[in-house]
This record gives C-alpha cells, sequence and structure tokens, in this order.
C-alpha cells in the first residue's frame, strides 16, 4: 500500500518544527507528520509520501526549500513549487493550487508508482488531492481539520462582513471546496464526534459516504509521565533536560513565588482562543492568585507590531489585561519556545508542581495540547466546545466547562488545584488511557482498516458522488500512443472511413489513447461526438487549444486553466479589434471563451494585409496574444500560452506520454502548431492552402496521405507503425 498525504500550507519540516511562528504552522504540522511517520512503519505499507509546498524566502530557513526530506524508512516529505517560492499566508495559494496538482501529478508518474490513496487535509490540499486522485483514479480521504462554515458564523458574529471575509480569507472559495470535497470523498475521517455530528452539519452529505472518527495520537516518546524524573536509572535526553532548565529560567524571570502551582495556556494569539477569559478568571479571581501563578504562551513573537492584525489585537489585549489586574509578578508571557523539547518539559514542569492546563478556546475541534498535557500527567481544564468532551470521556484526565461562564471558570481551576486527590486521579488515568485512545499505532490501525474497507467496497472510484470524470491519468500511463486529430475535415468528411477508424481505435484501445484538437467549444464537440457515435474518447483539446478535457464526461483540466490565465486580458483584445471596419465579433454558442476572444473577417477584404492591421492593433495595447488564422476567414486571438500544439505538449507531459509517440493529424492552418515538431504528423489530403505552403518545408515527421479525413488518418497511424498489422490488413 503506497499513501499519498497532502497538507500544503504552514512551515513544514520535519525536526524542529517551528509550532506557532504563524497562524498557518500548528498542530495540522504536527498531526501529518506523525500521521506519515507511524504509517509508513506499518507491515502492510511499502510507502508513503507527505506532500507540501516547497518555499525559497530569506526570511525563512533554506529546510524549506529541499525538495525531498526522509521522514523515516519508507516515508519521506516532498516539497513542490506552488505560486513561486514566496512564504504566503494559506488564502493567498488557492490560484496556484492548479500548479501544485500538476507538479504532483508529474512527480508521482515519474516517480513509477501509482498511490492506493490519495489524503487531503485541509480544503486547500482537500482540493489538490481531490484532482490527483480523480485523475489517477484512486480513492480520495479528506480531513478538515476546521471548516468554512463555522468560522464564518464566529467572523459575522464579531463584526466582520462577508465581503471582508472573501477579501481577507476568501471564505466562499474555501466552502464551496470543502463542499466538493465532501461531494467527492470515499472517506471522510474526523478527529472527534463533535467534528463529525455539528462541525459538518451545515453541509450536504451524501448518505453513502464513510466518515470515520480516528482520533490523532500524540508522540509518547516525547510527552512521557513527569514523574519520570524522580525514577532512578531512566534514561532522559538531555535535550529534555536542558529544555527544562531553560523553560524554568524563562518562568522564574516573570514570577515573585516561582513555587507556587501553575495555571498554563499553551496557543496561538488568535482571538477564537478565547486567551482574555482566562486572564479576566485569574485577575477577578483573589483566591485563584494566592494559590497559583499564570503562564499564558500564545505563540513565538519577535516585535508585536509586525505581527498580523489579528495577533496584534490579541497580544495588547493580553498586555492591557496584565497591566489592568496588576498581575506583574504573578502572570509569565515569553515571547519563545521551541515545540520539538520546551514544550513537553513546560507541561512536566507545571504537572511536577501540582499545576493545571487551561484551553479557554470558544470552540476546540480536538484538543491537542490538551491530549499532550494527558500524556505527560497534568491534569486540564478545558471548553465544553468540541474535542475535549471526547478526551474526558476516554482518558477522565480533565473537566470541560462553559468558557463563557466565568465563575464555573474559576471554580473548576480551583478544584483542580486544590483537590489533591482528584490531581492525583486526573493525573494517573490521563497517563494510564491516553496511551489506549490517543496512540498514532492506534490510530493509524484504525485508519488502514478503513481504508481496506473502501478498497474492498467495490465501487469505481472515478464514479464516486462528486467525482468529475474518469480516471485519465490512469489510462494514459498505460497507452503506448496517443493519437490527437482535428474535428473537421480531418476527422469528419468520409462516414465510412470515420467507422472504420474507430472500429481500429476499439480493437486497440488498450494500446492507443484517443482525442480531438479542434476550435469548436466543448459545448459543440459534445455535439458531434454524439452525432457520430464516438464514446471512446480520452482527450478533449477545444476551443482552439484553450481548453483541455477528458473523456465523455468533459472533466475539466483545472491546471491548463490555471496556466493559461496568467497575464491574459480579454478586454485588451476587445479594446484593440472592435474599432477595425474589417472584422467583426464571432456570435452563437461558443463563439467566445474565457480564453478565446473570435471574429470573422470581413469578405473581399485581403487577408494578408488584414493580419498585418490585426497584429498592430494588439501590439499596440501590449498584451501577449497567440493568434490563429485558418480557413481565410476565422481570427481566434488566444493567451501567448494558448494553441493546440501548446495544449497537445501539455497533456503529453503531464500524462508521460512521450512526445514521439503522440501522433497528430490536421488539414487547416489551425493545425500547424500541433503537426510540427517532434509528434508524427499526419496532414490528410483535403488539406487547405496553409498547409500546403507549410508542408513544402515540413519535418521528416509529418506524413502526407493520399487519402482524405479519416481514410487518411488510418494510412497515417499504418505508415508510423502503430496499427496491428491484421488489423490494418482488415480495413
Amino acid at each position: 500500500m503506497y499513501i499519498q498525504l497532502v497538507s500544503v500550507h504552514g512551515l513544514v519540516r520535519g525536526e524542529n518544527i517551528e509550532m506557532g511562528r504563524d497562524a498557518d504552522t500548528g498542530g495540522q504540522v504536527r498531526y501529518v507528520l506523525e500521521m506519515a511517520r507511524t504509517l509508513a512503519a506499518q507491515p502492510e505499507v511499502d510507502g508513503v509520501d507527505l506532500f507540501t509546498r516547497r518555499i525559497k524566502d530569506k526570511r525563512y530557513s533554506s529546510d524549506y526549500g529541499e525538495t525531498i526530506e526522509e521522514l523515516a524508512p519508507g516515508c519521506r516529505l516532498v516539497r513542490l513549487p506552488c505560486g513561486g517560492g514566496r512564504y504566503m499566508r494559506k488564502e493567498r495559494l488557492w490560484p496556484h493550487l492548479d500548479e501544485f496538482v500538476d507538479e504532483m501529478l508529474v512527480f508521482t508518474r515519474k516517480d513509477g508508482r501509482t498511490p492506493t490513496v490519495v489524503h487531503g487535509h485541509y480544503a486547500d490540499a482537500a482540493y489538490v488531492a481531490n484532482e490527483v486522485a480523480t485523475a489517477l483514479g484512486v480513492p480520495f480521504v479528506y480531513t478538515g481539520h476546521s471548516l468554512g462554515k463555522p468560522k464564518l458564523e464566529y467572523l459575522l458574529r464579531e463584526g466582520w462582513t462577508h465581503e471582508k471575509a472573501n477579501d481577507e480569507l476568501a471564505i466562499d472559495r474555501r466552502i464551496a471546496v470543502e463542499q466538493e470535497s465532501l461531494d467527492a470523498a470515499d472517506l471522510v475521517v474526523t478527529s472527534t464526534r463533535h467534528e463529525r455530528d455539528v462541525q459538518y452539519a451545515d453541509y450536504r452529505r451524501d448518505e453513502t459516504l464513510k466518515v470515520e472518527v480516528i482520533p490523532p495520537g500524540t508522540d509518547l516518546d516525547r510527552f512521557f509521565p513527569y514523574y519520570e524524573y524522580d525514577i532512578a536509572g531512566g534514561e532522559i535526553d538531555e535535550r529534555f533536560k536542558q529544555a527544562r532548565m531553560r523553560m524554568h529560567h524563562e518562568l522564574g524571570r516573570f514570577l515573585y513565588s516561582p513555587e507556587k502551582p501553575l495555571i498554563l495556556a499553551l496557543c496561538r494569539p488568535d482571538r477564537r482562543k478565547n486567551i482574555g477569559a482566562l486572564i479576566d478568571a485569574y485577575g477577578e479571581s483573589k483566591e485563584l492568585q494566592a494559590i497559583a501563578n499564570l503562564a499564558i504562551f500564545a505563540g513565538i513573537r519577535e516585535d508585536i507590531e509586525s505581527m498580523p492584525e489579528n495577533e496584534q489585537r490579541v497580544l495588547t489585549d493580553m498586555l492591557l489585561a496584565m497591566d489592568r489586574y496588576n498581575l506583574y509578578g504573578k502572570m509569565a508571557i515569553p515571547k519563545n519556545h521551541g515545540s520539538e523539547y520546551d514544550v513537553p518539559e513546560l507541561y512536566r514542569l507545571v504537572a511536577a508542581g501540582g499545576g493545571v492546563f487551561a484551553n479557554t478556546a470558544y470552540i476546540e475541534l480536538f484538543g491537542l495540547t490538551a491530549i499532550e498535557a494527558t500524556a505527560v500527567g497534568l491534569p486540564f481544564v478545558a471548553t465544553q466546545e468540541g474535542g475535549p468532551q471526547d478526551i474526558v470521556e476516554n482518558c477522565r484526565s480533565g473537566a470541560t466547562v462553559d468558557v463563557t461562564d466565568r465563575a464555573e471558570l474559576t471554580d473548576a481551576l480551583v478544584q483542580s488545584l486544590t483537590d489533591r486527590k482528584l490531581w492525583e486521579q486526573r493525573s494517573s488515568d490521563g497517563v494510564n488511557l491516553v496511551r489506549k485512545h490517543y496512540a498514532w499505532e492506534t490510530h493509524c490501525r484504525h485508519y488502514l482498516k478503513a481504508i481496506e474497507e473502501v478498497l474492498q467496497d467495490g465501487r469505481e472510484p472515478a464514479q464516486s458522488p462528486g467525482r468529475r470524470g474518469p480516471s485519465v491519468g490512469r489510462r494514459l500511463a498505460e497507452v503506448e500512443h496517443l493519437l490527437i486529430t482535428d474535428i473537421d475535415n480531418t476527422l469528419l468528411g468520409d462516414d465510412e472511413a470515420l467507422a472504420q477508424l474507430l472500429e481500429l481505435l476499439h480493437e486497440n484501445r488498450d494500446r492507443i489513447g484517443f482525442g480531438v484538437a479542434t476550435g469548436r467549444s466543448p459545448e459543440l464537440v459534445e455535439e458531434v461526438l454524439a452525432e457520430y457515435g464516438v464514446e471512446e474518447i480520452d482527450v478533449i483539446i477545444s476551443s482552439v487549444g484553450t481548453e483541455v478535457s477528458y473523456g465523455r464526461r468533459f472533466a475539466s483540466d483545472r491546471g491548463w486553466a490555471s496556466h493559461l490565465r496568467s497575464r491574459w486580458r480579454p478586454d485588451r483584445v476587445r479594446e484593440a479589434l472592435d474599432p477595425l471596419g474589417f472584422v467583426s465579433l464571432q456570435e452563437g454558442v461558443g463563439s467566445q471563451s474565457e480564453f478565446k476572444v473570435s471574429y470573422d473577417l470581413d469578405e473581399g477584404v485581403a487577408a494578408e494585409e488584414a493580419i498585418r492591421l490585426v497584429r498592430e492593433s494588439l501590439d499596440s495595447v501590449r498584451l501577449g496574444y497567440s493568434l490563429v488564422f485558418s480557413h481565410g476567414t476565422y481570427i481566434d486571438v488566444l493567451p501567448l500560452r494558448a494553441s493546440k500544439g501548446k495544449a497537445v505538449h501539455y497533456v503529453a507531459n503531464k500524462w508521460g506520454v512521450p512526445i514521439d509517440r503522440v501522433l497528430t493529424a490536421g488539414d487547416s492552418g489551425n493545425d500547424i502548431d500541433m503537426l510540427k515538431g517532434a509528434t508524427a504528423g499526419i496532414v490528410v489530403s483535403n488539406h487547405d492552402d496553409q498547409v500546403a505552403a507549410w508542408r513544402r518545408n515540413k519535418s521528416d515527421r509529418v506524413y502526407i496521405a493520399d487519402r482524405p479525413s479519416a481514410g487518411g488518418i488510418i494510412d497515417g497511424l499504418s505508415h508510423y507503425g502503430v496499427l496491428h498489422a491484421k488489423n490494418y490488413a482488415e480495413v
């Protein structure tokens, strides 16, 4: 079993994770790394690759620019280019995800292994994983981690407008992708029952969708019990001991009475974490101040003024509250901590002193920090909204409260700090039970069982609800040759020869892929395919190479569209050409598209002079473009990156079909760029004057057929040795 995991955003590396450096580098990063390593160690797993974004930015470690990082035997971290090298927050990555899809498909093809499943984590990676899984014809697994609809509801309550949420967070795009992911997924993995039953409640779900609650684990080697320091002969890594002293010193800098128990909070500086509620509860309670100190580790910071506005506001509010309640000497707010060694030692220091961990977030989807605290034997008080309820039920290691009720929160903290018998019971229960319910080994055994059930389900992944098309990647990876032909006057024109060609292609379908490249729109291509009974087709290049899709379901290649969208300005094309008196904008279905502006040349106008003037007008608006003139009357203006030939090369490269095994057939001027070069070109005998002029300087790889239309294509296939002799003889 070969598993591909995808987690696009944040700062991802195998060691020294910069947890809390920004909002995108949080628990999800730790989750996917630990999951990948543990999966790779399972006997039925041959390999695991975790795909993330490659970052080459001087502000960040060069580690993030390495393409391959070995995480463990059989487990790699693979970084792919996506939107350049500069680090971007996740909301800015949406326009670049199709590039990630293409890069991942190319990597997979070159690696030579088809994944058993592709698993996307969070909405951005789910988009990528769905596209890749669909292309390869394998199951798609989705884990949301957090969802857009609940977040939007929270933001609106906080005074945001829907427009602001879209401008800053692309919230509608995120929600739409989350719904698409649920529609397409073969398996959804959630961490808690709350996530399954409440968080997803506002999304549409097919009743047959398999949803598994599989709590993540924690690294029990790092989060060992606090009392191991008191056991003689125990071997503890020196780096943990060094971190212990470092954190002890760091806390001591803030506190007048460091011997008191600690109330510890550890979270990102995010308003949803509701840090203010904890400070208010502590600041208003003389009893809490008398029996304990408060320590809040709110992310990693150097200069508050350089941080994002949301984080600035949270940190500033913390400092103001500290001053308002005069908590100097009682409250610690260190600026930095390391996730690898410092965080486990913080939990152990607090546990050794009889303290408590606090999580006062409005909602906690899972509660990873509560699990970590539980593992070392540190009881917790946490929000009753979300995952902590499951943790209390499974491990009996803490209490959940309504964090908006200050008295309830205060009482729970006081009880945990003063009732020693209760503290010890929660501590020991937590250490014992966390190993049963929240170990990565347990998580991965449950996960692999769910994957096996999906694989045995018998339903083709490409036919799952929400899937957009067939598994073209697997199909094209298996063929020996790929035939791409123009439609009008090439594929069509001789019905008898067309029937013979389609029969030959059917008989050789295991060897020959088939596609069309045409100026027609997808709608008009569909009409032709239906009219002539063409059912077995792999690739459709339409609208003069500006659209690429696959199969009879016309599954769009979004990567090609993203590639063309760069620097394309159709409004400037209209601005340049509409004033010309000798061209008129084409009308009718499919005449215009996102990447094609089409005109008719008026009758009686000298074509050569007209095209010269068209080019001059386009050049005047400083726009990169491709100009296609065909049949003496049709003018198509396309993005500079678009053409039939470029689309053919893109498809061949994306799916690993050697370009010298791609055959192209055409008859007119707009076919020339796909006929020339390294492809095996076929020119049918009924070609136009533009092709006649070009053929005089033709490449040796172009075959000039003696027959027109489909008959000429058959002759070309035979010429290049593509057809089995017995097939061709029968024709």
